[in-house]
C-alpha cells in the first residue's frame, strides 16, 4: 500500500501543494498583522491607482489622436450592439405579430368579400323577382282598369236598359189604355149602331 502511494505522482503533487498553501497562508497571516507592510501597501496602492488613472487618460488622449477605439468605446459599442440586437428582436417579433394580424385581416377580408358577393347575388335575384312582380302588377293594373271601364260601360248599359224598360212599361201601359179605348170605342159604336138600328125599327 505504501509503495503505491510512493509511486503515485498525483499524491506527491497534492502533498506539495498543501505544503505551499500552508506556507503561503502563514505568510499572509503574518503580513496582515504587520502594520508597516499595510501602510506601505496603502501608499503603493494609492500611487499605483493614480498612475493607472493617468495612464488611462493618456491612453484615451492618444487613442483620440490616433483614432483608435478605447475600452470605453468598445464597451459602448458592445452595449449599443446589444441594445440594437434587442431592438431588432423586438421589431422582428412585432413584424411577426403584424404579419399574423395581416394574415387574419386578409382572411376576414376574403370572408367579407365572399359575403358581399353572396349578398349582391341575392339582391340581384330579388331584384329580378321584384321586376317580374312589378311587370305582373302592371299587367294586373291594366286589366283592372279595363275591367273597371267595362264595369262602367255595363252600368251605363244597365241604366240604359232600365230606362228602356221603364219606357217599355210606359209604352205597354199606353198600349193597354189604347186597347181599352178601342174596346170602349168599339162598344160605343156597337151601342150607337144598335141604337140607330133600334130607332129605325
Amino acid at each position: 500500500m505504501s509503495d503505491e502511494n510512493m509511486n503515485n505522482p498525483y499524491e506527491s503533487f497534492r502533498r506539495l501543494s498543501e505544503m505551499w498553501e500552508k506556507g503561503l497562508n502563514d505568510l499572509l497571516i503574518q503580513s496582515i498583522d504587520n502594520r508597516e507592510l499595510i501602510r506601505m501597501t496603502q501608499l503603493g496602492v494609492g500611487v499605483h491607482s493614480r498612475y493607472i488613472e493617468r495612464l488611462k487618460r493618456n491612453q484615451e488622449l492618444m487613442a483620440n489622436i490616433m483614432n483608435i477605439p478605447t475600452k470605453n468605446d468598445v464597451a459602448n459599442v458592445a452595449k449599443l450592439t446589444v441594445q440594437a440586437e434587442e431592438k431588432v428582436d423586438t421589431l422582428q417579433q412585432q413584424i411577426w405579430s403584424l404579419q399574423d394580424s395581416f394574415a387574419l385581416a386578409n382572411q376576414e377580408q376574403h370572408k367579407l368579400l365572399a359575403e358581399i358577393m353572396e349578398f349582391t347575388k341575392q339582391l340581384h335575384t330579388e331584384w329580378v323577382h321584384s321586376a317580374k312582380d312589378l311587370a305582373e302588377a302592371k299587367k294586373i293594373t291594366t286589366e283592372m282598369k279595363k275591367m273597371r271601364q267595362e264595369l262602367v260601360e255595363a252600368r251605363d248599359l244597365k241604366t240604359n236598359l232600365l230606362e228602356l224598360k221603364q219606357e217599355l212599361i210606359h209604352f205597354s201601359d199606353l198600349k193597354n189604355e189604347v186597347n181599352v179605348l178601342r174596346e170602349l170605342l168599339k162598344k160605343e159604336k156597337e151601342d150607337t149602331a144598335l141604337a140607330v138600328a133600334g130607332a129605325k125599327e
